[in-house]
């Protein structure tokens, strides 16, 4: 059977007979992609779970699908990361956003730290959030993930750190602050929850390091070169799964972070 499409339906619920999409949905269904009624489509729900369904009806306003039956989704990664970045100019944060949600991020937060240059009008008001929001809708729809993470408000350094819990913290580091916890030393037993936080381009603070410091977070360089801020995500979640596993049912590595 093939499937024509994958669209994200986040209020459908286990056990619906039909769903109605939403406008953005609909429109990319019936306008872009013109589909018809009797086609099959996959539908996800953003937290986890996923059904093989088929296009009811295509209106012009709405699309209304028959759920079939549920399907397997790819497993999420052993451990829920929280990634808090420090905001990026231009559309480097869509970037960041897209590349968390393909590689498995449970949350993102944007953060103002010391050394953001992003002016406050720029992201201050709900258009960019809900510009990024809509980046991991069409990540999670172009990777075959079943999971959107949840896309925070943007959040002061200070206001994270106190309001923040997890098993561990982990900071990303530029070459010149030295390596403090060597990559091969991440591994098991792997905490359930963690923090991952990357700076902005000028990097962390004096002040944000003590702060990172007394909450002992594991201070992580990526090595000997100086990369793009926005690919330090990539690199550093890349590391993260490599040491933990890619998903839940992977097989945990001999080693230990500390």
């Amino acid at each position: 059977m093939k499937v024509r499409a994958r669209v994200y339906a986040p209020d459908v619920q286990s056990g619906d007979a039909q769903c109605v999409l939403g406008p953005d949905e609909s429109h990319h269904l019936a306008q872009v992609l013109r589909i018809r009624a009797g086609e099959s489509v996959q539908v996800f729900d953003g937290r986890g779970t996923q059904w093989l369904a088929t296009v009811a009806t295509v209106g012009r306003r709405e699309v209304v699908l028959t759920i079939n039956a549920a399907i397997d989704a790819t497993p999420e990664p052993p451990v829920r990361v929280t990634l808090a970045i420090g905001l990026l100019k231009g559309d480097q944060m869509d970037s960041v956003i897209r590349d968390a949600t393909v590689l498995g991020a449970s949350t993102v937060v944007p953060l103002v730290t010391d050394h953001v240059t992003v002016p406050t009008k720029v992201w201050r008001g709900g258009a960019p959030l809900d510009r990024w929001r809509r980046v991991a809708v069409a990540a999670a729809k172009q990777s075959g993930r079943a999971v959107v993470p949840i896309i925070e408000e943007v959040t002061h350094f200070d206001a994270f750190m106190a309001a923040g819990a997890s098993d561990a913290v982990v900071a990303c580091l530029e070459p010149s602050a030295g390596v403090r916890v060597p990559p091969a030393r991440l591994g098991v037993p792997h905490p359930a929850t963690v923090r991952l936080l990357v700076g902005p381009e000028g990097g962390w603070s004096p002040t944000e390091l003590d702060a990172l410091g007394r909450v002992e977070a594991a201070m992580l360089s990526l090595g000997p070169r100086t990369l793009r801020a926005e690919a330090v995500p990539i690199v550093a979640l890349t590391l993260l799964w490599s040491a933990w596993g890619w998903t839940s049912s992977a097989p945990d590595p001999p080693s230990r972070l500390r």
